[in-house]
């Protein structure tokens, strides 16, 4: 009898090191890499890294993160591209069973929001560059032909190549992208066209705003504020309402 139950306790504290092994870290390990397989899945990014850190680190199989980091390369956010994004939070309390066993019936979007109970800051910047916009703007208008596009901290500024009445003409456009009610915007503020027939023509009155996240719902009630110009590139920021 003293055997048997020397035995089941030793059983017992064996079983204890190993639940303790597990939730200290096997747990955050499964977490970050099933967090990273869906941020790859999100962006179709071709590289990711994520990171949780939290102190200690036990918590973290509760769904209590201290701080998150993760990087995307090369990611696509709805119609849009990104050399790179870059996504940072803290104080994070993740919903660890609705991100593992979705509630049936919800979309997608609801249910990316039912996994974050609760965040201190959260905010996403990335970086668009020259070729990024010029494959945007060439797929929403694609009777522009030969599209090159360049970036300055001034502005951007548009060429390419369109038919009018049977003749190709040479098109200008002068713009900037700006943050307004959460989405990102290429806003033109002026555009020209030239050609043998009609010389030069002045088509402001024609000047319209493309939404670059029209078709991206982004996760965590998070929206675009922020828009730098840069030398060949923009760098935005979106941060959690």
């Amino acid at each position: 009898m003293k055997k048997t139950l020397t035995f089941i306790f030793v059983l017992l504290i064996i079983l204890a090191v190993v639940a303790a092994a597990f939730v200290q870290f096997a747990a955050p390990r499964a977490l970050t890499n099933y967090l990273k397989e869906r941020v790859t899945t999100f962006t179709k990014a071709q590289e990711v890294t994520l990171s949780l850190d939290a102190m200690p680190s036990a918590k973290i199989a509760l769904g209590y993160v201290d701080k998150i980091h993760c990087t995307a390369a090369d990611a696509t956010i709805g119609e849009l591209n990104l050399k790179q994004a870059v996504l940072d939070g803290t104080a994070i309390h993740i919903n660890i069973p609705e991100l593992l066993m979705p509630t049936d019936g919800i979309s997608r979007e609801e249910h990316t929001n039912r996994c974050l109970k609760s965040a201190g800051t959260l905010e996403l910047s990335g970086v668009i560059t020259a070729d990024g916009l010029r494959d945007f703007l060439a797929q929403k208008a694609d009777q522009l032909k030969n599209l090159q596009v360049t970036m300055t901290p001034e502005g951007i500024s548009a060429s390419a190549k369109v038919k009018i009445l049977g003749r190709e003409a040479d098109v200008q456009i002068g713009g900037q992208i700006i943050a307004r009610d959460g989405d990102l915007y290429f806003q033109m503020t002026h555009i020209n066209l030239e050609n043998a027939i009609l010389r030069r023509v002045n088509l402001d009155k024609f000047l319209g705003d493309f939404n670059l996240t029209e078709q991206v719902k982004m996760p965590f009630g998070m929206q675009f504020r922020e828009v730098e110009m840069r030398e060949s590139e923009a760098f935005v920021k979106a941060t959690r309402n």
